[in-house]
């Protein structure tokens, strides 16, 4: 019978996350709204199964599915925890084991708001970065489009007139012509090298063996490096801060503020902090070891945190201080790279201006001799 019985939970649970496979893709804003409405309902008096079922009918597109197999993992028995560790997708280590942290102590529903306004901050953290690096992007795909099209359909027509001319032409009108034959003879494959390079950056840099060679140079590149650094101690801080005040001890929140990191640099060394203060070190004495990822202000503040016992209150106010460096930052960048932009651009047009003209106002100058 035991046998049978594992069996069954066994295939249900590879059921559920068969059903994940196809469902990922949950937005942040979504995220937060679930964990909102919930903490609300279970605070009004609602039971959980019936609180799921109104958020469910009110959602839509894949949180309506995600929602669906919660659901019935709930009536079957399970946790809300279990049930969300079913969609690792969906619901990442910090979401789950809130929920676990607020079921063990009775605060469920105040959990729930906690991860509610962090990734409220996450999201918020997410849309600056994202603001910051739209304007220069979309200002470079125009303007390689632009420079794109002036080379396979305007520069064709033009350079068969200087080549006609009797004349010594300028040295930038010999490399337009150069340019011109090279797009014409060559054209379509520079094309589809630039565009295979570009896809080829965006692979490698989202594989997990490129990691030790791309996070670094996100931490040493001017300009990025700031938003990275700050952008990970931020999330460190506040999600260390906020695990701690949903009633994790300090090894487990260590651990999941480590996999809440993007860059491959910070959680190598929360993993081995973590290690360090299972053995009985503080957080203060082991961060001190990464001098090059953690400021010396947060390592003396954490370690007054500890010594006074308001470690969770000086988290917090460190996580609110690297976002408001990293929206700092985000507006530093976007005010650098939009002129740099805009020099690179003119002087473009500016050379371009210099090809064409050049030779037609020598050939005019000799008409009038």
């Amino acid at each position: 019978m035991k046998k049978q019985k594992s069996k069954k939970q066994t295939k249900e649970k590879k059921s559920l996350f068969q059903m994940e496979i196809s469902i990922f893709g949950v937005s942040l804003s979504q995220k937060v709204l679930l964990a909102k409405h919930l903490s609300i309902m279970l605070k009004s008096g609602l039971p959980l199964p019936e609180a799921l079922k109104i958020i469910r009918d009110q959602s839509s597109g894949k949180l309506k599915k995600v929602l669906t197999g919660v659901l019935s993992s709930v009536k079957a028995g399970r946790s809300l925890s279990e049930s969300f560790s079913y969609y690792p997708r969906t619901f990442s280590g910090l979401f789950i084991n809130v929920v676990k942290s607020g079921e063990v102590s009775g605060n469920l529903e105040k959990n729930l708001a906690n991860i509610a306004e962090q990734l409220e901050r996450e999201r918020k953290l997410k849309s600056k970065i994202k603001g910051a690096m739209f304007y220069p992007i979309v200002v470079s795909v125009v303007a390689f489009g632009l420079g794109m099209a002036l080379a396979f359909f305007v520069l064709p027509k033009i350079t068969p007139l200087f080549e006609g001319l009797q004349m010594d032409l300028p040295v930038t009108t010999k490399f337009l012509i150069w340019f011109s034959h090279l797009i014409r003879d060559y054209g379509g494959w520079l094309l589809s090298g630039i565009l295979g390079f570009v896809f080829l950056l965006v692979w490698l840099a989202r594989q997990r063996f490129s990691r030790p060679v791309t996070h670094w140079l996100l931490l040493k590149i001017p300009l990025i490096k700031k938003i990275s650094s700050d952008t990970n101690l931020a999330r460190f801080c506040r999600t260390l801060a906020m695990l701690l005040k949903s009633g994790l001890n300090i090894d487990e929140a260590l651990e999941v503020s480590k996999d809440s990191l993007n860059n491959y640099y910070f959680r190598k060394s929360l993993s081995k902090v973590s290690s360090h203060v299972s053995r009985g070190s503080k957080i203060s004495g082991s961060l001190s070891d990464f001098k090059d990822l953690y400021p010396a202000i947060v390592i003396q503040m954490i370690k007054v945190g500890e010594e006074s016992g308001r470690l969770e209150e000086t988290l917090f106010y460190l996580g609110d201080f690297y976002n408001g460096e990293v929206d700092n930052a985000t507006k530093s960048l976007s005010t650098v790279i939009e002129p740099a932009l805009l020099i690179v651009i003119g002087a473009v047009v500016a050379f371009l201006a210099l090809s064409i003209i050049t030779p037609i106002y020598e050939i005019t100058g000799n008409i009038r001799r």
